[in-house]
């Protein structure tokens, strides 16, 4: 996991919340606008799933497996339980849980580049 992947997952799921953010203070639901940004930035956390597990694989770093594997999982699965929740939702709180999942999404990052570096 390098510092320049884990911060660009940062900067796209931190525009994904602000612009969650911003649609649940003007009372609006999900946008498509919306869900193809945070496809796009599902597509590269699947992308990461699976080159974390190869570089866990490879590595001979002292890293908690478990942890490293259970994050990028967990990571993987936030955006479409958020984005299916705000779908279904009939208010402005669905996009609120999209905000949430939005920022787990960059706090899961940030701890799995601490993870990987020890």
């Amino acid at each position: 996991m390098t510092p320049v992947l884990a911060y660009a997952f940062m900067l796209l799921a931190g525009v994904g919340a602000l612009w969650s953010a911003v649609l649940f203070t003007r009372d609006q639901r999900l946008g498509d606008s919306l869900v193809w940004w945070l496809t796009a930035l599902e597509v590269g956390l699947l992308l990461q799933l699976v080159g974390g597990v190869i570089a866990l694989v490879v590595t001979e770093r002292d890293v908690d497996a478990a942890l490293f594997v259970g994050y990028l999982l967990t990571a993987v699965l936030m955006l479409p339980a958020g984005v299916a929740w705000a779908a279904s939702e009939k208010t402005r709180w669905g996009v609120g849980v999209l905000f949430v999942a939005c920022v787990s999404v960059v706090a899961l990052a940030e701890r799995l580049l601490q993870v990987w570096q020890g």
